[in-house]
């Protein structure tokens, strides 16, 4: 089982910020919130606040809990953690993923997501 946690952050326009994954691994191209594994040691919430850190180079705040999902990949299975965040300070930077966008939440579903981020891409779309 890995842990995993994602952030859904808004700016002021309300747009949900996402971001598409480089090669490698089962979700490869594929869209994600910012986040990542939960190291050894570390809860749900410092692991989201250093890969924002890390992967993006924004300082976030953790607002509260969205939901969590399981979902088993054909290699493991995954439990992710979703939490509302918001940036403190810093402008997001692709360190690691091919390109970060600004989105409305209606316009999540038009976007090929990692199959364990599909029920929250719905509720967040509205539908």
């Amino acid at each position: 089982m890995i842990l995993v946690s994602a952030a859904i952050i808004r700016n002021a326009a309300g747009e949900i910020l996402i971001c598409r994954r480089g090669s490698g691994g089962s979700c490869a191209f594929l869209w994600e919130f910012p986040g990542g594994k939960q190291e050894a040691g570390e809860t749900a919430a410092e692991c989201l606040v250093r890969e924002c850190r890390e992967e993006l180079g924004v300082e976030i705040e953790v607002a509260g809990l969205a939901e969590q999902a399981g979902y088993t990949y054909p290699e493991n299975e995954v439990t992710v953690t979703f939490f509302e965040a918001r940036i403190n300070s810093g402008v997001p930077q692709k360190r690691v993923h091919q390109e970060i966008l600004w989105v409305q939440p209606a316009a999540l579903p038009q976007y090929d997501f990692c199959p364990a981020d599909t029920e929250i891409i719905s509720r967040l779309a509205g539908g």
